[in-house]
């Protein structure tokens, strides 16, 4: 494809991104669903943190459920903000990564129905990709936690469900195993707790708790040595 064009159908992703957001915010104010900081250790050694915000924002149209985050994991630097429709689906995503390994990349994505098309920048140009996409599909981030919020989103707690992770260009259909209840000590204070695990073909296995709102506490990458905690328990 020419940079030419490359370059219009970034301008129209961009345009189309905004309108589910401005329709949601002109029907209903926005509410906070969950926000919050998780600390990132890898093989029990402190390496990071990830900020976050999940916001719910009701209209006519459809819910809309935007993500937002910045996480930093050694030297790397990740800033995602994520749209998503009420079964979790992406509506766009937008990921700006500097530092690490991967220098500087810039990722746009947007959907249509049964499309999820995207725009990658690095240093090496730019590149397209469109994928075929169930209803249903979950984005999950390989660098970002609050994601697997959505896992979860609308009472799921156990089957088979499709994650994309635009930024390598991973598709799969993955596994969601509920372990039971346990309890996670939060910032010197006890809560109850929903233990999943999450497997995939190209994803490293997840473990993941949540509360009973669904908000994600804890995570656990055994592949990689990380676990992320909530710093104090969600508000």
């Amino acid at each position: 494809m020419r940079l030419g064009s490359l370059s219009v159908m970034s301008a129209v992703l961009v345009a189309g991104a905004w309108a589910p957001c401005r329709r949601a915010s002109a029907q209903a104010p926005a509410r906070t669903l969950d926000e919050g900081t998780y600390l990132i250790s890898r093989n029990g050694a402190p390496v990071g943190r990830e900020s976050f915000r999940i916001i719910h924002a009701p209209s006519p149209a459809g819910d809309v459920y935007r993500a937002t985050a910045q996480a930093a994991i050694g030297e790397q630097r990740v800033m995602p903000s994520l749209s998503c429709d009420s079964s979790g689906s992406p509506l766009s995503y937008d990921v700006t990564v500097q530092g690490g390994a991967d220098q500087a990349v810039r990722l746009q994505a947007r959907a249509r129905p049964g499309r999820f098309s995207t725009v990658l920048r690095t240093r090496d140009g730019e590149s397209t990709h469109e994928y075929m996409i169930p209803r249903g599909v979950v984005v999950l981030d390989d660098d970002v936690m609050h994601q697997l919020y959505f896992v979860t989103l609308g009472g799921r707690r156990t089957g088979r469900l499709t994650l994309l992770d635009p930024r390598t260009g991973t598709q799969a259909v993955a596994r969601l195993e509920n372990q039971g209840e346990s309890s996670l000590d939060i910032g010197g204070k006890s809560i109850a707790a929903t233990h999943f695990v999450l497997s995939a073909p190209g994803f490293a296995r997840r473990e993941f708790w949540t509360d009973a709102a669904g908000r994600v506490l804890r995570v656990t990458i055994p592949e990689h040595g990380l676990v992320a905690q909530r710093d104090e328990l969600p508000r």
